[in-house]
C-alpha cells in the first residue's frame, strides 16, 4: 500500500492503506458511515440512539442491528452467557464511564441477561433499563463495512482490528500484553480475512480492573491476559477475540490464540506461529 489515510474515529486511531489515495467523495462517505455508527451505538454519547435504552423498553437501532446483535446472540449462547452487550452498566459502575472517571462504585451490580431481550426487525426490546455496549463486536464489524466501501485493494486498521483486502497475505505481529514493544508470535492473514485482538492491559485502571467483563459475575476476567482471532468474518473474529477469554470457539474458518497469566499459549488453527 503506497497511500495511507489516518484519522481518529469512535475514540481510536484508524489507518486505511490503498495503492492510490482515496478521493474526497469516498472519504466523506466513509466519515459519514462511521459517524452514523457512532451516533447509533456509542454508550459514551448522550445523544446516541442506544442512550434511550437507559429509560425506554423498546428502541429502533436501525439497519445494522440484526447483523451486530445477531453476532451477540451466538456469542452469548456459545459462552454460556459470559459475553453480552449488556455489560455497559457494569463497566460504568466500575468506573469506565463517559467521563472516564475510573472510580469504582460501591456495592455489587448485576448484568441483565441478554436472553431476556428480543429483537423484532430493527427494534430491540429490553426488560428494563440497560446500558448497551457492543465493544466486543462493533469495531471489527465496522472495519469490515468500511473495507467493503473501498473500490481498490486496501488494508483497514482500526487500532488492531485489521481487515485485509490488499490482494496479498499480511504478516501481523501478536502484541505481547505485558510489553507492547514485543510480540508473542505472528499471524499470516490472507487476502479477504481479518485479525482482531483483545487484552486487559489496553483499558486497565484501579486495582486490576479492566474492560473485559464476565457478564455472569459483572467482574473482569482474570485467567486470560490476551486473545487474538482471525478469519473471513471481521465481526465474528472480533467477537471471538473476547469470547476466547471464556471458551474455546475456534472453528474451521476462524482461528484463535489465547495467552494466560502464566504465559501459556493455547493455539487453535493459527496460520502462523507463537514464539516459544
Amino acid at each position: 500500500m503506497t497511500s495511507a489515510w489516518r484519522f481518529e474515529a469512535i475514540g481510536t486511531a484508524w489507518s486505511i492503506g490503498t495503492p492510490d489515495p482515496i478521493d474526497h467523495e469516498l472519504r466523506s462517505a466513509i466519515t459519514s458511515r462511521i459517524d452514523r455508527f457512532d451516533r447509533t451505538w456509542s454508550r459514551f454519547r448522550a445523544d446516541a440512539t442506544v442512550a434511550a435504552l437507559r429509560a425506554e423498553r423498546s428502541v429502533d437501532l436501525g439497519p445494522d442491528a440484526p447483523a451486530i446483535l445477531g453476532v451477540y446472540d451466538r456469542l452469548f449462547e456459545f459462552t454460556d452467557g459470559a459475553v453480552s452487550p449488556l455489560v455497559g452498566g457494569a463497566l460504568e459502575h466500575l468506573g469506565y464511564d463517559a467521563g472516564y472517571t475510573f472510580v469504582p462504585g460501591r456495592g455489587p451490580i448485576r448484568v441483565p441477561r441478554w436472553s431476556d431481550c428480543r429483537l423484532t426487525g430493527t427494534v430491540l426490546h429490553v426488560p428494563g433499563p440497560v446500558v448497551l455496549d457492543i465493544g466486543a463486536v462493533g469495531k471489527g464489524w465496522l472495519a469490515g463495512q468500511i473495507a467493503g466501501m473501498i473500490d481498490q485493494p486496501c488494508v483497514v486498521d482500526a487500532s488492531g482490528d485489521i481487515v485485509n483486502r490488499s490482494g496479498r497475505t499480511l504478516r501481523v505481529a501478536l502484541e505481547d500484553p505485558g510489553d507492547p514493544q514485543m510480540a508473542i508470535g505472528v499471524a499470516e492473514v490472507p487476502d479477504g480475512h481479518a485479525i482482531c485482538a483483545s487484552a486487559g492491559n489496553r483499558r486497565r485502571w484501579a486495582a486490576d480492573l479492566h474492560h473485559i467483563l464476565d457478564a455472569r459475575s459483572a467482574s473482569p476476567t482474570r485467567a486470560i491476559v490476551g486473545a487474538w482471532a482471525g478469519g473471513p468474518d471481521p465481526a465474528w473474529a472480533d467477537g471471538l477475540a473476547t469470547a476466547a477469554f471464556f471458551a474455546d470457539l475456534a472453528d474451521d474458518r476462524h482461528w484463535t490464540v489465547t495467552l494466560d497469566r502464566d504465559r501459556r499459549a493455547r493455539i487453535r488453527g493459527l496460520p502462523g506461529e507463537v514464539f516459544s
